[in-house]
């Protein structure tokens, strides 16, 4: 019998009042716009590529299809640099006594630049965050050290220590991982810059979310006069993704896109807590075997839990085969699409759309998102190849396939 590729929970209380709405002022159209003008003082700030893949839509029988490439952010090959740089300046900002309106220029003050030498960043990361949290730290002068989850690739490594980022890997998941940064940024009066919340630890992974409001605002201005009326987010401990929801909801309230949100199936914490009821989180234990390492998380963070089971339309568990089929489709497409280099991560959203798309057995999915000609999707792509050789042997397999094949 076939593995079943694709799991969807459709959330019926999406769309319906609710008295205990979850509260998302970080994401009002003046937090927005702080953000924005905020990201817009980083030297090497613009805005990511949003690339139409027309053929593509006509080849699955949608409207329009755009896919958001964030392995151009910042040159760090993944979005996380936009809620590490706001989370980062901000907090260190409050600790500074540094004024607003926060310029990050303003961080070049000789008084400045001495205090932040003194200063160390902690946090947990199975790879982009850690990345994105090193590199602001060396844009500011100061230390970091990323814990990483058992079985991390070397390639995520190098790209922390390429900053000067000190590297802990654990013999633990990313949850324990976690766990330890913040046992360690305590233990040595260090900053944890993390992006998964719990009580008592709230206001730095807000900022993080926040931060990640000017992706979709690049996105929405960059389609101009159209908007999607869908919108595919990867989601691992569920900040991008809850970030993304709550701009949508305080920006078009009952006339915004569907949001799917779409997890690895060996770290599907949302899927099987919404399906269950979505009333508590359960859960995912263990080792949290997948390829998509940047999903690899069993413990949602708190607010985006909060946001995403109260708005978000679907949640969609996706299994390894998927990424690789969006990596494919990705890098080679049908012209004129042009090719997209996406990570697991980063293709997982376009693998899931195909298959619903074009599988007998997602018949009943399409049909409850509402997918067909009049379809307007957004797809994010959150990473590049940031497992190189696996990109390469992924791809290049199809490659070779399929010159075989002519």
């Amino acid at each position: 019998m076939a593995a079943i590729l694709l799991n969807l929970f459709c959330n019926p209380r999406a769309r319906q009042p609710s008295p205990e709405a979850p509260d998302i002022a970080f994401a009002a159209p003046e937090a927005q716009e702080r953000v924005r003008r905020f990201h817009h003082t980083l030297p090497t700030y613009q805005p990511t590529p949003l690339v139409a893949l027309d053929q593509l839509a006509r080849a699955l029988g949608v409207g329009r299809i755009w896919i958001k490439d964030e392995s151009k952010r910042f040159g760090l090959n993944a979005f996380k640099g936009l809620g590490a740089s706001y989370a980062v300046c901000f907090t260190l900002a409050d600790h500074l006594d540094m004024p607003p309106p926060l310029n990050f220029a303003d961080f070049s003050q000789p008084r400045v630049r001495k205090a932040l030498a003194r200063l160390t960043l902690v946090t947990a990361s199975d790879g982009n965050h850690g990345a994105a949290v090193a590199w602001m730290a060396a844009q500011l002068g100061c230390h970091s050290k990323v814990l990483l989850p058992h079985g991390t690739i070397a390639a995520r490594l190098d790209a922390i220590r390429a900053f000067g980022g000190e590297t802990i890997v654990i013999d633990g998941n990313y949850d324990d991982a976690v766990r330890r940064a913040a046992r360690q940024a305590d233990d040595q009066g260090a900053f944890l810059i993390q992006d998964t919340a719990w009580e008592g630890y709230e206001a730095i992974p807000e900022r993080i979310m926040q931060g990640y409001l000017t992706l979709l605002d690049e996105a929405l201005a960059q389609m101009g006069d159209t908007l999607p009326t869908h919108l595919f987010v990867p989601c691992g401990v569920g900040a991008l993704a809850a970030s993304l929801q709550a701009y949508l909801v305080k920006r078009f309230a009952d006339q915004r896109p569907l949001l799917v949100v779409i997890e690895a199936a060996a770290a599907d914490c949302y899927y099987r807590s919404m399906r269950a009821g979505g009333w508590e989180v359960i859960p995912v234990k263990g080792a949290l075997e997948t390829r998509m390492a940047g999903l690899a998380c069993g413990e949602p963070t708190r607010p985006g839990w909060e946001i995403l089971r109260r708005y978000a339309d679907a949640f969609a568990s996706a299994r390894d085969d998927l990424a690789e089929a969006g990596m494919r489709r990705l890098a080679f497409p049908h012209p004129p699409d042009p090719p997209i280099e996406a990570g697991e991560c980063g293709a997982v959203s376009t693998g899931c759309l195909c298959h619903m798309m074009q599988s007998e057995t997602a018949q009943d999915g399409r049909k409850q998102l509402g997918l067909g000609p009049e379809s307007r999707i957004l797809l994010i792509s959150t990473e590049g190849a940031t497992d190189p050789d696996a990109y390469r042997r992924t791809v290049h397999r199809f490659k070779d396939d399929a010159s075989a094949g002519r």
